[in-house]
C-alpha cells in the first residue's frame, strides 16, 4: 500500500508545475483529485502498518503556523476566504507529511525531483504551444505568454526553480541507461526553460532565474574539461537559437525593468506594499485574518509579497512562526555537504526572490521544496537510537539508517 501512496505522491508532484491546466466543475483541479488519492492511500497504509516517521522540528513549526492561521478565524474580516485558505494549508500539510513519510531513501528523493522536472517540461510545452499559436495573455501588454493555466509571473518562478534541480540531477547521474536518459533530459531542461521563462514577459524573471544560472556556472567543475566544454557549447547554442525566436515585444517589456525599479513602482507592487503596511498599522497585533487581505474593504488585492502578506494577515505571531519555518529550512540546507547544500540553497534563494514579488505562502511549490530540503537533510543522518519511526501501540524502532547518494 505504501507503493500505491508513493505512486500517487509522484503524480501529485508531476502536476504541481501545471496544476491549473486541468480542472473539474464542482471539484477543482486534477492536482487536488490526485492529492486526495495520495492522502487516502497513505492513511490506509499508515493504519495497516501502524507506523509513521517521527516529525522534524520543521513539521512542528508548520503545524503551529497552520494552527495559528486557523485561529485567525476568531478575528478574521472575511471568514469565507479564511476557511478556504485553512483548507489549502491542511492539504499542503498532508502533501509535506506524506512525502516526508515515504521518501526515506536518496533514490526516492531523486525520483521526486526528477518528477518535478518532468512536470516542468509540460509547462514549457504549454507556454511554447501558446506562443506558436499566437495566444498572448489577454490582459496586460503585448508579448506576454503563459501556459498550463498558470499566472505568467508564477510560471516564471516555477520554471526557474527547476534549473538548479535539473542541473543537480544531471551532474550527479549514476551509471545506467535510465540514468543517462534522465541526465540528457535534465541537461536539455536548462536551455529549453530559458525561452519559456522569457516568454512570460515577467520582469521578475530576469532576477529569479539568475541564482540557478549562477549555480550552473559555479558547479560546472563537477564535469571533466572536455564534457564541460561540450555541455556548455550545446547549452549556449540551444539557448541562443531558441531565444532568438522570442518576439521583440517581449524584450521591449523586459527592457522596462530598470525604469520600473528607478521609478520605485515595480509593476504597481510598491503601492500595494505601502497599502499593506497601512493595514498592518491598523491591525498590529493579530492582523486581519488569514486570506482576508485582498477583500475590497481592506486592500482589494493581494500584497504581492509573501512576507508582508503573512505579517498583515496573521500578525507578528504568525509572521514569526513563518520565519521560523524558513529559518529551519535554510539551516538544514546549508549544514549539508557542499554537493547537496549548493543546490538546496540555490533553490531557496530562487524561491526567496520570487516570494518577494508574489503572495506565495500557500502555494504547493513553496511547501514542496521546503519539505524536500528537510527530507534531504534527514537522509544524511546515521543511526539514531529511538528515532525515525513512531510505531502505534508499541516501542519505536531502535535505529534507522539513512545514507546519501554516493555513500559519503
Amino acid at each position: 500500500m505504501r507503493t500505491v501512496a508513493y505512486f500517487f505522491s509522484l503524480l501529485l508532484v508531476f502536476t504541481v508545475p501545471w496544476e491549473n491546466a486541468i480542472t473539474f466543475e464542482n471539484w477543482g483541479t486534477l492536482t487536488r483529485a490526485i492529492g486526495v488519492a495520495a492522502a487516502a492511500s497513505w492513511l490506509f497504509s499508515a493504519m495497516l502498518s501502524r507506523t509513521v516517521r517521527r516529525p522534524h522540528l520543521f513539521h512542528l513549526l508548520m503545524f503551529l503556523f497552520v494552527l495559528w492561521n486557523a485561529t485567525s478565524l476568531l478575528w478574521s474580516y472575511y471568514v469565507d476566504d479564511t476557511i478556504r485558505l485553512i483548507r489549502t494549508y491542511v492539504q499542503l500539510s498532508f502533501m509535506v507529511w506524506i512525502l516526508w513519510d515515504l521518501c526515506t531513501t536518496p533514490a526516492a528523493l531523486r525520483t521526486v525531483l526528477a518528477t518535478y522536472i518532468a512536470g516542468a517540461y509540460v509547462a514549457i510545452g504549454s507556454v511554447t504551444a501558446n506562443y506558436l499559436a499566437g495566444q498572448e495573455i489577454s490582459a496586460g501588454p503585448e508579448g506576454r505568454y503563459s501556459g498550463a493555466g498558470m499566472n505568467a509571473n508564477e510560471l516564471a518562478i516555477i520554471l526557474s526553480l527547476g534549473i538548479p534541480v535539473a542541473w543537480y540531477l544531471a551532474t550527479t547521474a549514476q551509471p545506467g541507461i535510465r540514468s543517462r536518459i534522465l541526465q540528457l533530459l535534465c541537461y536539455a531542461y536548462v536551455p529549453l526553460c530559458l525561452p519559456a521563462i522569457l516568454l512570460t514577459g515577467a520582469r521578475t524573471s530576469l532576477f529569479v532565474a539568475l541564482p540557478g544560472l549562477l549555480f550552473v556556472v559555479f558547479t560546472s567543475n563537477r564535469l571533466k574539461p572536455l564534457p564541460r566544454l561540450l555541455v556548455f557549447l550545446l547549452l549556449g547554442a540551444g539557448a541562443t537559437v531558441l531565444i532568438s525566436r522570442i518576439p521583440s515585444t517581449t524584450f521591449d517589456r523586459l527592457a522596462t525593468t530598470g525604469t520600473s525599479i528607478i521609478a520605485a513602482d515595480l509593476g504597481g507592487r510598491v503601492k500595494l506594499w505601502l497599502g499593506s503596511l497601512n493595514v498592518i498599522s491598523d491591525h498590529p497585533i493579530l492582523g486581519v485574518g488569514s486570506g482576508a487581505l485582498h477583500t475590497p474593504f481592506i486592500l482589494g488585492s493581494q500584497a504581492h509579497n509573501t512576507f508582508i502578506s503573512v505579517l498583515t494577515e496573521v500578525g507578528p505571531i504568525g509572521f514569526l512562526l513563518f520565519l521560523s519555518v524558513l529559518a529551519v529550512a535554510f539551516s538544514e540546507a546549508v549544514r549539508q555537504p557542499d554537493w547537496l547544500s549548493r543546490p538546496w540553497f540555490t533553490i531557496l534563494v530562487t524561491w526567496l526572490i520570487g516570494a518577494s514579488t508574489l503572495t506565495w505562502e500557500y502555494t504547493k511549490q513553496t511547501w514542496l521544496f521546503l519539505g524536500l530540503v528537510i527530507i534531504s537533510a534527514s537522509l544524511l543522518e546515521r543511526s539514531r537510537a529511538g528515532e525515525g519511526l513512531f510505531v502505534f501501540g508499541r516501542r519505536p524502532a531502535n535505529t534507522v539508517h539513512f545514507r546519501p547518494a554516493g555513500g559519503k
